[in-house]
């Protein structure tokens, strides 16, 4: 299969990195730097997906992106805002020439 360029369009994307602090706790977030990368996008509705992530498919859509773009799992895709991480990349499968990428809605818990 090979991409058409007319189908991706820009997306941010933030890396995933895990700090320690002083204290020598982990946290794990997003980079400040952010990259641009091409993406074509749509949801995930498949039999197969549905079986695997229950109720979760309808926060789930599937990225396809050329193989040369550097994408790792856990990085976060700004799909809903220009600079908030609104997605993560939970799947990646490598292909001849291209990738297919699951991307998960990020749902924030606030900490009491």
């Amino acid at each position: 299969m090979f991409l058409k360029k007319s189908r991706l369009k820009p997306y941010n994307l933030k890396r995933f990195k895990k700090t320690v602090t002083n204290e020598g706790v982990a946290k794990e977030g997003y980079a400040d730097e952010v990259e641009e990368v091409r993406l074509e996008l749509w949801p995930a509705t498949s039999k197969l997906q549905s079986e695997i992530y229950g109720d979760r498919v309808n926060d789930i859509l599937n990225a396809n992106a050329s193989k040369s773009a550097d994408i790792n799992v856990k990085d976060g895709v700004c799909i809903d805002s220009k600079a908030e991480v609104t997605h993560r990349v939970i799947s990646k499968k490598v292909y001849s020439h291209h990738q297919v990428l699951e991307l998960e809605r990020v749902r924030f818990t606030r900490s009491r």
